[in-house]
């Protein structure tokens, strides 16, 4: 309605209308508020302008609005997914002169020992110890006392003691230090072959365990073996026994000096490396003790492996 002043005529009509004055009270008691709850009702009570289905129209326009608010405030409170962790990128290619200050670690080897273990090269802790496999996330010692390759428990500063107690030894295939492989270059690595043979030779264990399956992988491709064996066709380098063995051409077959030289893979016992887990790592080393029993007992067939000799004469 549009507004208006109050014209002359209008004046006298208000003067000239009469109220009932109880009339007017009642009229606008009919609309006041009663504070007293409403009673529900049932489906069948409500009138057609207040109809379940437009009371349920209501009702849901309220609660979405109530869902949205929780979402918004939940949304705004929760701190959301935890973002992913970033897998540690390996270290590149480190010169020698970036761990110049650390010292080679000396091979612990005897003649004709059960196993001899070779690890890729001294890691950064083992090298400022001056001890093999030092440090102390490694699993080495514990799968070594676990599969009863060791009687005991030993600590890297007792590694001088493996040939003589448990007729045990270590090298490496590298002899420099590094605070991870990844900072070997491919090409010292293969370099490193030629001369970890020789030791074999020279030292002649029954077995010889690499430390990482990386190893075996370096030795055979240096050995450039063929792609059958006797009919056999060589796959790649896997853990546990491998497909060539190093024969002796002075061995008499007697048992004061050893014939044949096996060799075994195992993954690395590094703690980093968390496949295979722990437990499968001594069940391994179990299996390498059991491995070197069989052939003290010469219970072990070899003659489908291939053979690879070294003379004397070339170390």
């Amino acid at each position: 309605m549009m507004n208006h002043s109050p014209t002359e005529s209008d004046e006298d009509e208000s003067a000239t209308v009469t109220v009932d004055a109880a009339g007017f009270q009642a009229s606008i008691a009919s609309f006041a508020f009663n504070p007293s709850p409403r009673r529900s009702r049932d489906a069948g009570e409500y009138s057609e302008a207040e109809s379940p289905k437009k009371r349920l129209r209501i009702d849901e326009g309220i609660d979405q609005t109530t869902i949205v608010t929780r979402l918004t405030r939940s949304t705004a409170s929760s701190p959301g997914p935890s973002p992913k962790k970033k897998k540690k990128r390996a270290r590149g290619y480190a010169t020698p002169e970036t761990y110049a200050h650390l010292r080679e670690l000396q091979d612990i080897l005897s003649e004709g020992l059960d196993v001899v273990f070779c690890g890729i090269n001294p890691g950064q802790k083992s090298a400022e110890i001056g001890h093999h496999f030092g440090h102390p996330t490694n699993h080495f010692w514990g799968c070594l006392h676990e599969s009863g390759l060791t009687l005991e428990r030993l600590s890297p500063e007792e590694d001088h003691t493996m040939p003589e107690r448990f007729s045990l030894g270590l090298t490496n295939l590298v002899d420099r230090a590094t605070a991870e492989q990844s900072e070997l270059s491919a090409e010292e690595q293969a370099a490193g072959v030629p001369a970890f043979l020789s030791k074999v030779a020279r030292y002649r264990p029954r077995v010889v365990c690499f430390i990482g399956l990386g190893i075996a992988k370096v030795v055979h491709t240096q050995l450039r073996l063929p792609k059958e064996i006797k009919g056999v066709k060589v796959e790649k380098p896997k853990e546990g026994l491998q497909v060539y063995k190093m024969v002796y051409s002075d061995a008499d077959g007697s048992e004061a000096r050893i014939s044949e030289t096996l060799f075994y893979a195992i993954p690395s016992t590094s703690g980093r490396v968390v496949t295979p887990q722990r437990a499968k790592k001594v069940e391994m080393f179990a299996n390498l003790k059991l491995l070197v029993e069989q052939v003290k007992q010469n219970n072990l067939t070899t003659d489908h492996m291939h053979a690879v000799a070294i003379a004397d004469a070339a170390l």
